[in-house]
């Protein structure tokens, strides 16, 4: 059966999704609110951007040292940007990875390091199932049915 490009051109695609349970986060959850985090597979440009991150941090690395006159000052350069001087790329892959793949809580870089420093299984959880929707592809996107008529 070939491959029909016309009808694959006229589809239209979401990105997968799924809820993450993450009870060692409970406290920073309303009480009312189930202790989830929701999380997207990635497109194919945040999925590579996510993987030259080691890359860039090694240029962010250079630039720092060469504003930075004094220590401190890189470290204080290094904070703002939520960046630590001596982050694995894996890790460093990882931590963009959850910022774009967090649906809900909507996070920034600075709250990624600070959730990979001190949750790290719970990074690593949330990051492994961003990887698994990514490999999974986007999900059809289905017409909505049409509403039934009501009865008289």
């Amino acid at each position: 059966m070939p491959f029909n490009s016309a009808r694959f051109e006229q589809a239209k695609f979401e990105s997968r999704k799924a809820r993450v349970a993450v009870e060692a986060l409970a406290p920073f959850f309303d009480p009312d609110e189930p202790a989830e985090w929701e999380v997207r597979g990635l497109t194919a440009a945040e999925l590579h951007q996510a993987m030259d991150a080691s890359n860039r941090q090694g240029s962010i690395e250079t630039i720092i040292k060469a504003l930075a006159t004094k220590a401190d000052q890189a470290k204080a350069i290094r904070q703002a940007l939520g960046l630590s001087g001596d982050t694995p790329g894996e890790i460093a892959k990882r931590i963009e990875m959850l910022v774009s793949g967090s649906v809900q809580p909507q996070i920034d870089m600075p709250t990624a390091v600070k959730l990979a420093e001190n949750f790290p299984i719970e990074f690593l959880q949330l990051t492994n199932k961003i990887s698994e929707l990514t490999g999974q592809g986007a999900e059809l996107v289905k017409p909505s049915a049409a509403s039934q008529p009501t009865p008289a």
